[in-house]
């Protein structure tokens, strides 16, 4: 598809998922080139926007703010004419009742405590998988985790979990290679959910971006303690002596699994967008996975880093992670093709999606 874009006299500059936003904005002048157009794939999710003069972020004013960014509320979005949203994206709000826990949890060096919600499914008293998703206000209430995960629980395509959804406060230092998140996670909420919630092992680590190498990292460091790793357009570039994410060659991540890190028995479950700058690592991490043998899933769309993009993905990666039975998990390397999933999203909502 080609999408006309005029460039407005006061931009200064534009950022897309071309440009991992406003880390490499390009610069643009309507009095040199007033006008260009943006050949993007027909089943694409595009989302740009405009820096002014002062560095603020603009939607094109011509299209408007039509993204769902928490990041960048002033975005616009292109969907393709052979997009189509996963059947869950924006799923029918959950009918059964979740028991709703509020912790705020202390210790592990953070001065202030951690803001911690878990949502555990009725009807289920014996011991549960538990998901620990990172960022959990944006997977709560953006991606609407629970209504997703109790459409799957219905359509027996994922079994039942305790979800807590755990929020930083400095985000981008705890979630990079932060020795006290570790500790946070290993010493206080693991323990706390172990004395509180019914559980049964199962132990899953998950994230979008630096919340996906914050699982990572988990995982890596505790292998024994975490059955599945959840990565959702994963963070993987950069090494903890740099703690930079941008304009990098090295990855921690890769490094350590090349080097024989111990994984266990852990089963990995990795989506990422073909326009996220980050696609061409983590499609490395899952190659690297496959050849030592370990089970992993992989899945892309045609889209940038975005919670669009991994509310697309959604749906798939907590199907694979929480299969509805042992038997139904994941016995052998293998990825989901771009095709399986293109098919996929053509198919018509089964009744109640």
């Amino acid at each position: 598809m080609r999408h006309a874009v005029r460039v407005p006299d006061w931009a200064a500059s534009i950022i897309s998922d071309f440009t991992d936003m406003h880390r490499a904005p390009r610069p643009v002048s309507a009095a040199k080139v007033p006008r260009f157009t943006l050949a993007l794939p027909d089943d694409v999710r595009f989302e740009y926007a405009f820096l002014d003069r002062a560095g603020i972020v603009r939607a094109d004013p011509d299209y408007g703010a039509s993204g769902v960014n928490p990041w960048y509320p002033e975005v616009t979005e292109v969907r393709g004419p052979d997009y189509a949203p996963q059947p869950l994206f924006d799923p029918q709000p959950a009918r059964i009742p979740w028991r709703e826990r509020r912790w705020r949890l202390t210790g592990a060096g953070f001065a202030t405590p951690r803001r911690v919600n878990v949502l555990s499914p009725p009807d289920h008293d014996g011991p549960l998988p538990v998901v620990l998703l990172h960022d959990g206000i944006a997977y709560q209430r953006l991606a609407r985790s629970a209504d997703v995960l109790a459409a799957l629980m219905a359509q027996g395509r994922a079994g039942p979990a305790h979800l807590i959804f755990s929020e930083p406060t400095e985000r981008l230092v705890e979630y990079a290679w932060d020795e006290r998140h570790l500790a946070f996670v290993r010493d206080v909420l693991r323990p706390h959910a172990r004395r509180e919630l019914a559980v049964d092992g199962t132990w899953v680590a998950m994230g979008a971006s630096l919340g996906g190498l914050a699982a990572a990292t988990l995982a890596l460091a505790d292998p024994e303690a975490w059955s599945v790793v959840v990565a959702q357009g994963g963070a993987f570039l950069g090494i903890p002596e740099e703690r930079r994410h941008h304009g990098v060659r090295r990855s921690w991540l890769l490094e350590r699994l090349r080097a024989g890190a111990e994984l266990a028995d852990q089963r990995w479950v990795l989506d990422v967008g073909t326009l996220d700058w980050l696609h061409d690592v983590n499609q490395r991490v899952a190659d690297v996975l496959a050849s030592r043998d370990v089970p992993v899933w992989y899945g892309e769309w045609t889209a940038g880093h975005n919670w669009g993009c991994w509310r697309d993905g959604l749906a798939r990666v907590l199907e694979a992670a929480l299969p509805p039975s042992e038997a139904a998990a994941p016995v052998r390397p293998g990825y989901v093709s771009r095709a399986e999933l293109a098919l996929e999203r053509s198919e018509p909502s089964a009744p109640g999606r």
